[in-house]
């Protein structure tokens, strides 16, 4: 396997350097804001669906091995998809393949609001499901071109801001639902989405091939995920991310802490989404700070590690608290300071280990590989708990971080 250069240091031709450097602050911050709120109302309309569809399930008739299945189906499909987006930057600019993807998102969540039977939801839910699937690829390459010597801290924004929009969606949609019902919501939310989507047209593809009238045939861009597929520091960043059981703004801290919560401390539900949205703080402040710093550091496996160590250590102190009280709180933000970050940096590396020509790609392998895992350790935290109960289970999780540490001591920056 190759060992790539930082790009510092690595000829990738004098013209695409210098239109990433040649961007305007006025660009770049257009580009961030837009992508970044793009990623925010993805993340919101993911989380209003915890909301929304209980009342679904009352009104469209169906129970919850349907609810189960409808956003198994969906999820699969749409991650699968985050692998096929080095192909078409090829031939499409990634600023309209995210553009067509919001549009396509609201318009198939305004749809939502149509819905009279199971089928059509799910196929509205698959469709929402492409839609958003070129937002994490797409959106990261986009503003690791645009920020090459702040990557770090612009990538970790973007990554709050998906985090902002899982932490204010429940809020809001709850709020909405006083004054109308579950097809209005989707109407209400679906929209701002759709207007987004066609900003995007406006967004330069900065340094991309598209964006300067040439094509890459599918011959070619296999050629350059075959480049990824060698290069031992894209797939152990990537590895970095895939095991790790937590920490990519859904999965088990979403399912399983709020039954832990209730279970250790006889809370109310009401009372373990308090908690929850405790830890979902940290995960707003947390991976900002950690990313500004690993930018100034410059070498970013050091800093990735810290922050490993400490998600473990963390995690397993929350496993050992028998009451709530300053210290347990204390510990939930810090938790979710660490644990998001993790995230946010392994793509900042990512971004740091490839030149223009690989960036699509390695970001569809990264995505792809870090998050089909999810499922899975769904899996397996649910079967510990279920047979060791949750203590086991929060020691399981914390291996996977020491297990990232061990991967990133292959890493060569």
């Amino acid at each position: 396997m190759e060992d790539p250069k930082h790009p510092a240091t690595t000829t990738t031709g004098p013209s695409s350097d210098a239109r990433i450097v040649e961007a305007g602050e006025a660009q770049k911050k257009f580009a961030l804001l837009v992508v970044g709120l793009c990623h925010s109302l993805n993340h919101l309309q993911h989380s209003i669906n915890s909301v929304l569809f209980p009342i679904m399930m009352r009104d469209l008739g169906f129970g919850f091995l349907q609810l189960g299945f409808l956003s198994a189906v969906s999820n699969i499909i749409g991650q699968s998809l985050e692998v096929t987006y080095g192909f078409l930057t090829g031939i499409f600019k990634r600023t309209a393949i995210l553009g067509v993807g919001n549009m396509l998102m609201g318009v198939s969540t305004i749809l939502h609001s149509v819905v009279g039977s199971y089928p059509q939801l799910m196929t509205a839910r698959i469709a929402a499901s492409i839609g958003s699937s070129p937002q994490h690829p797409i959106g990261s390459s986009i503003l690791s071109r645009y920020f090459p010597q702040a990557r770090g801290w612009a990538l970790t924004l973007h990554h709050t801001a998906g985090n902002t929009g899982t932490f204010i969606g429940p809020a809001l949609v709850a709020l909405l639902l006083l004054y109308a019902g579950w097809r209005v919501a989707f109407i209400v939310f679906g929209v701002p989405t759709l207007l987004l989507g066609l900003f995007l047209f406006k967004l330069q593809d900065r340094a991309g091939a598209a964006d300067r009238g040439e094509k890459r045939t599918i011959k070619a861009s296999w050629q350059v995920y075959l480049k990824c597929l060698r290069n031992r520091n894209i797939l152990l960043t990537a590895l970095v991310l895939m095991v790790g059981a937590a920490g990519r703004g859904s999965g088990i801290n979403s399912v399983y802490l709020v039954p832990f919560f209730m279970d250790r401390f006889d809370v109310t539900a009401s009372g373990g989404g308090f908690l929850l949205t405790l830890l979902a703080a940290g995960g707003l402040v947390g991976p900002l700070a950690i990313g500004w710093l690993s930018d100034r550091f410059g070498r970013r496996a050091p800093t990735v590690q810290v922050t490993l160590l400490l998600s473990a250590l963390m995690t397993v102190a929350l496993a050992q608290h028998v009451s709530l009280g300053p210290l347990f709180y204390m510990n939930l933000v810090l938790y979710g300071c660490v644990v998001q970050a993790r995230s946010s940096l392994t793509q900042a590396m990512l971004g740091d280990f490839v030149t223009e020509e690989m960036t699509d790609a390695a970001f569809s392998i990264f995505f792809f590989v870090g998050f089909i895992s999810g499922p899975i350790w769904l899996l397996i935290t649910g079967y510990v708990i279920d047979q060791f109960g949750f203590t086991p289970a929060f020691y399981l999780a914390a291996s996977t971080y020491i297990a990232g540490m061990l991967l990133l001591l292959f890493v060569r920056e």
